[in-house]
């Protein structure tokens, strides 16, 4: 017992990393990773979309091609539906608190005067409604910062729109801009000054 206990303490020893002459360490990790160091040819990404394709037909078997036939009608497995909710951001899938606390946007073709005479650059901005005291507005938010704010009131919208949360801005005048947003609860418009009138 005590040669094979001391035979093994031996192997143990001589096989430590401390007697390693060649380390993998030492060599060019450049020279690894390039195609023809093992003599691979180097792929691009269709080629590989491609193969893998080929190969997940491949495995799929007879019993899962009889499933698939079964289900075919099924709205889970249409590819367009399946398309439509993962590459786009829409209101699918959200619950009503988080559609409710979304924020649409809008586009300033010019500058705005708010309702507190401040100036609203133009660009791309976000529309929150706030009602507080009585007292309604519009904020235009950018990020964490908002840029500026009208006051508001109660409107009907009767335009058709695919949304359930949404802001519009239309120009009823050539120096006055009107500001529509609606949720589930409230349909309010708010109007401003352009600051540059063309």
């Amino acid at each position: 017992m005590k040669r094979l206990l001391t035979t093994v303490f031996i192997c143990i020893i001589l096989s430590s990393p401390v007697f390693a002459e060649d380390d993998i360490i030492d060599m060019d990790v450049n020279l690894i990773d390039s195609p023809s160091f093992s003599g691979r040819k180097a792929v691009t990404q269709e080629q590989f979309d491609k193969a893998l394709e080929q190969k997940q037909m491949r495995s799929r078997g007879l019993i899962q091609k009889f499933r698939d036939f079964l289900n075919r009608n099924k709205p889970e497995n249409d590819p367009v539906l399946k398309s439509y909710s993962s590459n786009s951001s829409n209101e699918m899938g959200m619950s009503a608190k988080e559609i409710n606390s979304s924020k649409p946007n809008v586009v300033l073709s010019s500058n705005l005067i708010d309702s507190f005479g401040k100036t609203i650059p133009k660009g791309h901005y976000q529309i929150l409604y706030s009602d507080k005291d009585n007292s309604k507005t519009l904020s235009f938010v950018q990020g964490a910062n908002i840029y500026g704010q009208i006051r508001a009131i109660d409107a009907k919208d009767n335009w058709e729109d695919n949304s359930i949360i949404y802001a519009r801005i239309t120009y009823p005048s050539a120096n006055v801009a009107r500001v529509v947003f609606s949720n589930l609860d409230v349909c309010v418009e708010g109007f401003a000054r352009i600051a540059d009138p063309i």
